[in-house]
């Protein structure tokens, strides 16, 4: 008799997908396993069997959506071309999946008072996140790129500006292009920090 088929591969990539459609039209605290298991066409039990509990989905929706976004800024990281020209295309490759998930990121935010778990999960995205960022900036002031300034500040004010813009474009998107904007907000950092006398003799 052969054995059965591994369908976890299968399964777990369309619960999740489905949690994430769920979650972002009733919210967090409103959703329950049923309707997940509706929402993936499989039983209740087929649901639980991965996941025992709406934290534990959320917590694999997080760590999904996290280890994309750190993989994809770190290879960044390591590529050719300036710490601009990188970052540019670092809001290009992840702005459509930030705004296609923003709703269930804000979910998640908003149990960060409530739920250590989560608190913690996040807070230690946001760690590597603006490190990640600050070596970017690094580079710039090292390779001469940008001026002598402090690295995790203009992090930091990299990840407002993408975090602030996302948000405003959540709450007013008939008026705000979030990547039009992003990519503007972008220019005026990038225009702040570059050393203009680069490449001059003293």
């Amino acid at each position: 008799m052969s054995p059965k088929p591994d369908v976890s591969a299968e399964r777990i990539p369309l619960i999740l997908n489905s949690a994430i459609k769920v979650f972002a039209k009733k919210g967090f605290e409103a959703t329950r396993m049923e309707d997940i298991a509706k929402a993936t066409k499989l039983s209740v039990g087929g649901v639980y069997w991965y996941y025992k509990s709406k934290e534990e989905i959320i917590i694999a929706i997080m760590e999904q959506l996290i280890d994309k976004d750190v993989k994809d800024l770190r290879a960044l990281l390591e590529a050719e071309g300036t710490v601009r020209m990188r970052l540019e295309t670092y809001i290009s490759l992840s702005i459509e999946a930030a705004q296609e998930y923003a709703l269930v990121v804000y979910e998640l935010y908003s149990l960060v008072p409530r739920n250590t778990k989560v608190r913690n999960h996040i807070r230690a995205y946001l760690q590597i996140y603006r490190d990640t960022l600050t070596q970017f900036v690094q580079q710039g002031v090292e390779r001469g790129e940008f001026k002598p300034v402090k690295a995790g500040e203009a992090a930091l004010a990299f990840a407002a500006l993408y975090e602030g813009t996302l948000e405003l474009a959540m709450l007013e998107p008939q008026h705000i292009d979030s990547k039009k904007t992003l990519l503007h907000s972008f220019d005026l950092l990038m225009n702040g920090l570059e050393n203009k006398n680069q490449g001059e003799k003293p």
